[in-house]
């Protein structure tokens, strides 16, 4: 299964092609740091082929990582069903991450300390975990606790790789080296 979407808007331009059943390829330019980083782990996590072309105007970061979160998002609606989540220590950090496809919902308990890292306002992370689980019909949450911010993210987007994998094979859209 090899979904694809792209998302132009005033603000952006975002292109994303995934193949659920990859090995962990990553092709990613946001021109986000921390947001490039975040969809590296999250595809190696869950051992899907990602390719994604954003950009963004000169507004900041919000429009871009949301519009990432629902392109991401886009392309997983089209798989039905399954449930899965991991666990995942990354330092001195412990992340859960619990996905369900079929109905959207969003909750997270990160807990992030600093305004911004790799040139994204970290209040922007939960925005963009929640676009992606309503624009892909899934529930979603997510813990993190301990260790520092970026720990955190870390460990929950290595947790949420493992989620969406466990939650794909769950609900039949995989094979069997998923």
């Amino acid at each position: 299964m090899t979904p694809s979407t792209r998302r132009t808007t005033y603000e952006t331009d975002v292109d994303v092609l995934i193949d659920l059943h990859g090995t962990g390829q990553v092709e990613v330019s946001t021109g986000v740091e921390l947001l490039d980083d975040m969809l590296r782990m999250l595809a190696a996590s869950g051992r899907f082929d990602i390719r994604i072309r954003a950009r963004g105007d000169a507004t900041g970061d919000h429009h871009l990582v949301e519009d990432v979160g629902i392109t991401l998002g886009s392309c997983l609606s089209e798989v039905k069903s399954g449930t899965g989540s991991a666990i995942v220590p990354y330092g001195d950090c412990t992340a859960l991450a619990a996905v369900s496809f079929g109905a959207p919902g969003f909750k997270a308990s990160l807990k992030l300390s600093s305004e911004s890292i790799g040139g994204m306002a970290l209040e922007n992370l939960e925005h963009f975990l929640r676009s992606m689980a309503y624009n892909g019909s899934f529930t979603l949450h997510v813990i993190a606790d301990g260790g520092d911010d970026r720990e955190k993210i870390i460990s929950a987007m290595k947790a949420l790789g493992a989620a969406l994998r466990n939650a794909i094979r769950d609900g039949g859209v995989g094979d069997k080296n998923l």
